[in-house]
């Protein structure tokens, strides 16, 4: 019964497709990449850390080169595409009240989210920027994802940690998984979409997020499907 729920036909009211980033062949967390994101999704995605100044920079890793993309520029763009949305996925924590305060200086803080954010570091980031809602990412555990003690857990842990849903790899996130959240009135965002197929499966457990390299293949997808 709860896979028939959860069939594509049934997406969840305020279905989002983020681009990840690097979409559709651009360079990753290049201004390019977050442009073409906004042209064929809800929500672009960026990687964020900080240069040893402080100041956030766009760079998957931990010690960013000299010419990271500066994520003000970032959120210039951002403030330039009303009704679209940012995902900020941490790779580091430690000023994220300069993130917050960028934020609300170019008027986009009530566009923005984390990810990235595990348990253990849930304090840090909620104290540097306590206006910016985040996702707690999860690694489910293969063994248990059908079991709904299990899944009852996992929405302990994200209420406990205050965070808006579960950010998770798709490939072990079941449709029992999503219900409990769901039901629990948190969200789903389910990353990293790369096939026709990956969507389509990814698709038939209706999360609230899907994230993908491939947004314009997905909305084809999701136009067959219904």
């Amino acid at each position: 019964m709860e896979q028939k729920a959860l069939l594509c036909g049934a997406l969840p009211q305020g279905f989002t497709v983020t681009a990840h980033s690097g979409c559709m062949g651009t360079e990753d967390n290049s201004l390019e990449s977050i442009a073409v994101g906004f042209e064929n999704a809800d929500i672009a995605e960026v990687d964020v850390v900080f240069a040893a100044d402080g100041t956030p920079v766009l760079f998957h890793g931990l010690t960013p080169p000299a010419d990271a993309v500066p994520l003000a520029k970032a959120f210039e763009l951002l403030a330039k595409n009303p009704g679209k949305r940012m995902n900020l996925d941490l790779k580091r924590f430690q000023h994220t009240a300069e993130v917050q305060a960028l934020a609300e200086q170019y008027g986009v803080l009530d566009r923005v989210f984390f990810t990235g954010v595990r348990q253990n570091k849930v304090r840090v980031v909620h104290k540097g920027a306590p206006g910016i809602p985040y996702y707690l990412n999860c690694n489910i555990v293969p063994l248990l994802k059908n079991s709904r003690r299990y899944a009852a857990h996992l929405v302990r842990k994200v209420r406990s940690c205050g965070a808006v849903g579960l950010n998770c790899d798709f490939i072990n996130t079941t449709p029992t998984i999503v219900t409990a959240m769901r039901r629990a009135g948190f969200l789903v965002s389910l990353w990293t979409v790369k096939t026709e197929a990956q969507a389509e499966t990814v698709l038939r457990l209706a999360p609230d997020n899907l994230t993908t390299r491939i947004p314009d293949v997905v909305h084809n997808v999701i136009e067959q499907l219904n």
